[in-house]
């Protein structure tokens, strides 16, 4: 296995089988452009070598040969994807297994993705005898089927470019997880050798059991995590992604600053998740009463047309003092105004969009961008204790 991004040819190789991407009306193939576009999002400033899907410009049948080898080789990390076609196909087993004859356990336990699309067809191909050859004992994998239907997979998009919430959330836990070894080998250090699984995690349902020694989920969402949902629209479509990064690491400094500035000693279990947010189909969303914080931009759209949406996307919020706060980035270019922007009701801060990949705030609005983030916190919080049960011997 490569270990530095400057030695790859791709950054992942995604095995799977060709029926399983038809018969599931190209979710690999959608996969695979939601994980370059995530990873070059995060991976800001870093030129990353293309996701290579296995059926792509390759052999159909014979043994696995030289180009083939080549491309695993040359690539920083493997997926598998697994649907009932993949438990049946040699092809994708000797993928496999030239992976692990290659980069052994370490290669496995590091740099190996296995993304179930059906929960009995990763209960089949964990019980045969090669995948228990081949794997280490506890092997992770990604449950990407639907709880309800566990034998077919999660929809990717509810809409064009807009992704479905049973998608995110584990896609951005592999993610994340995946750009901490991109940046763990980028700077040549140690990569961890396995993501932490709490005990009761997702469960295989009643009865149900996988032997011996099954791989195990990852691990479940965070009950705390912080939503702050940022608007994406035709004109900034993914200017979502740059633009919650930045919030990220504010929140990561607001939450681990000293007592003395007021935070609550709670806050450093929080984390913050960014969500897209398509204003311009908001109607089709029934509510935002998940949403603690709520960000739009003011790019291309005149003052009107702003106004208009502060009033959709209220509508769509609690009431009153409930409400998550609100904030418009202000998003120079298009816009190019030097000094303060009046508000209709939320609070307008500038940007720099000149570079897309790094848009921040401006200096002189920064302590604004913290009183946001700040608000957003201490509404949670206050949200969390209200919603807690009553502590042993507490009135009720």
């Amino acid at each position: 296995m490569i270990n530095t991004l400057e030695g790859s040819r791709y950054t992942a190789f995604i095995s799977y089988a060709h029926a399983d991407d038809v018969r599931c009306h190209s979710w690999v193939t959608f996969f695979a452009a939601e994980l370059q576009r995530g990873l070059e999002a995060t991976m800001r400033g870093v030129k990353l070598p293309p996701v290579h899907l296995s059926g792509e410009n390759g052999p159909v049948a014979g043994v696995l040969g030289p180009e083939l080898r080549e491309r695993i080789d040359r690539s920083f990390a493997m997926v598998v994807v697994v649907h009932d076609n993949y438990v049946l196909s040699q092809w994708c087993r000797a993928e496999l297994e030239y992976f692990r004859e290659r980069f052994g356990e370490a290669g496995c336990r590091e740099r190996l993705y296995v993304v179930a699309l059906s929960e009995p067809a990763m209960q089949k191909v964990t019980a045969g005898d090669a995948w228990q050859r081949m794997l280490p004992s506890g092997q992770l994998w990604m449950p990407f089927f639907d709880e309800l239907k566990r034998d077919e997979p999660v929809d990717i998009y509810m809409a064009p470019q807009l992704v479905t919430r049973a998608f995110k959330e584990p896609f951005n836990r592999l993610r994340e997880d995946f750009v901490a070894r991109l940046r763990a080998a980028q700077a040549g250090q140690q990569l961890p050798i396995a993501v932490a699984v709490p005990a009761g995690g997702p469960a295989a349902g009643a009865g149900a059991a996988i032997t011996p020694a099954p791989p195990r989920p990852l691990e479940a969402p965070v009950a705390g995590d912080v939503r702050i949902y940022i608007e994406s629209n035709r004109h900034e479509l993914n200017l979502w992604q740059p633009l919650g990064e930045q919030m990220r690491r504010r929140w990561a400094r607001l939450t681990a600053a000293p007592a003395t500035t007021a935070v609550p000693t709670a806050a450093p279990a929080l984390r913050l998740k960014a969500r897209g947010l398509p204003v311009e189909q908001i109607d089709q969303f029934p509510c935002l009463d998940d949403a603690d914080g709520v960000v739009l931009l003011w790019g291309r759209k005149t003052p009107d047309a702003l106004v208009a949406q502060i009033n959709k996307v209220e509508n769509k919020m609690s009431p009153g003092r409930d409400a998550a706060p609100g904030v418009v980035a202000y998003l120079m270019p298009p816009q190019a105004s030097a000094d303060p922007v009046p508000a209709w009701g939320w609070q307008v801060l500038r940007f720099d969009a000149r570079e897309h990949d790094e848009i921040d705030v401006v200096d002189d609005e920064d302590a604004e961008l913290e009183q946001f983030l700040r608000r957003v916190l201490e509404r949670r919080l206050q949200r969390d204790a209200a919603a807690a049960p009553p502590a042993a011997g507490a009135p009720r």
